[in-house]
């Protein structure tokens, strides 16, 4: 089955039906989904502040980011399913969206972005924690997520548009 036959078969299921003709379910959905982002995005941003030294600089980056870790994953979480049941309210038309493509390509770069943070320069956290900046290798993955953070942010908002 081809992602195009999944996504006609999917707009045809009761949930789909339900989510894209009900009254209340998608404007519930989108406004679950911005908070999400806004949840997650802050604490994004104010990690990546911190590791480059604009924001919180006499706090430990370890405290920092251990602190919203938990909210995080929780705000993420519920970014993805929000996301999701967003999209399977009308399959046919983010499928054709090229603007929702991009949105979900930067969403996989920012995960790899995070994950070589975590496992690569975050873990030797120890060493540079307190330094009001960090070394520049991980100023730069902070740089990068937040760029990647903002692009999804604006592609996102541009999936109405196109």
């Amino acid at each position: 089955m081809s992602l195009l036959s999944f996504c006609q078969w999917l707009s045809q299921t009761p949930l789909s039906i339900w989510l894209r003709e009900a009254a209340y379910p998608f404007p519930v959905l989108l406004i679950t989904h911005v908070i999400s982002i806004a949840l997650f995005g802050g604490m994004v941003v104010m990690g990546n502040l911190r590791v480059l030294g604009k924001a919180m600089r006499d706090v430990p980056v370890s405290q920092v980011i251990g602190q919203f870790r938990a909210w995080k994953w929780v705000a993420f979480a519920i970014l993805l399913v929000s996301g999701t049941l967003v999209a399977m309210s009308d399959p046919m038309e983010y499928y054709s969206n090229v603007m929702w493509w991009i949105s979900l390509g930067v969403l996989l770069v920012a995960g790899l972005n995070a994950a070589i943070f975590r496992y690569g320069v975050y873990r030797s956290v120890a060493a540079w924690d307190e330094a009001a900046i960090a070394p520049a290798g991980a100023r730069r993955w902070a740089g990068v997520s937040l760029i990647l953070w903002i692009t999804m942010i604006f592609a996102g908002r541009a999936i109405a548009f196109f």
